[in-house]
C-alpha cells in the first residue's frame, strides 16, 4: 500500500484534529473515533522525567479521566501524511497548547495510523515539545522515516 486516496488523507486529517477536541473537551466516550483499541500513547516528557508509554484505549481513558483542574487547550497544525514502503501510514503534525493562564507551549505529534473497519485511527502517538529543542528526538520512535524528505509522501490515487 504505497498509495492512499485523497479521501484517506482527508479522513486522517479529521482524526488528527478530532483527537484534540475529544481530549480537551473530555469527551472520552468518543475515544473510539480517534484511536485503536490497542493504541500506544507515548506522552510528552523528556529524559528521565518522561512518563512510560500508555498501552490500550481503556487504560488511556482511565488515566485521562483522572485529570483534575483546568488543562491546556490544544490546536493541531500542519499535518503531513506519510506512507512507508511497507505501507505503514504515519503523520507528523505540530501542536500549540494554550494553558489556563494564557501561557503557550508548542510541540509535535508523530503518529502511526491504521485503517480499521470503522475508518482511520491513531494506533501510536508520540508527543514532544519543540521549544527549547534543537533536534527532534528519535529515540523510542517506531522504525521508519518520519520526514517528507525521505520520499514517503503518499502518491494520491
Amino acid at each position: 500500500m504505497s498509495k492512499i486516496s485523497a479521501a484517506d488523507v482527508v479522513e486522517i486529517h479529521q482524526v488528527l484534529g478530532l483527537f484534540t477536541h475529544v481530549m480537551d473537551n473530555m469527551e472520552l466516550d468518543a475515544l473510539h473515533l480517534v484511536v485503536t483499541e490497542d493504541v500506544v500513547i507515548d506522552p510528552v516528557g523528556e529524559g528521565e522525567s518522561a512518563p512510560e508509554p500508555i498501552h490500550g484505549r481503556e487504560t488511556f481513558r482511565g488515566l485521562v479521566a483522572l485529570r483534575t483542574g483546568a488543562a491546556a487547550d490544544h490546536h493541531t497544525l500542519d499535518p503531513v501524511v506519510l506512507v512507508d514502503e511497507d505501507g505503514t501510514v504515519r503523520a507528523r503534525s505540530r501542536f500549540l497548547a494554550v494553558g489556563p493562564d494564557g501561557s503557550v507551549s508548542n510541540g509535535e505529534y508523530r503518529d502511526v495510523l491504521r485503517r480499521t473497519p470503522e475508518g482511520w485511527r491513531i494506533s501510536y502517538r508520540r508527543a514532544f515539545h519543540r521549544k527549547p529543542l534543537v533536534v527532534a528526538p528519535s529515540a523510542g520512535l517506531p522504525s521508519g522515516a518520519w520526514g517528507a524528505h525521505s520520499g514517503n509522501v503518499p502518491t494520491l490515487s
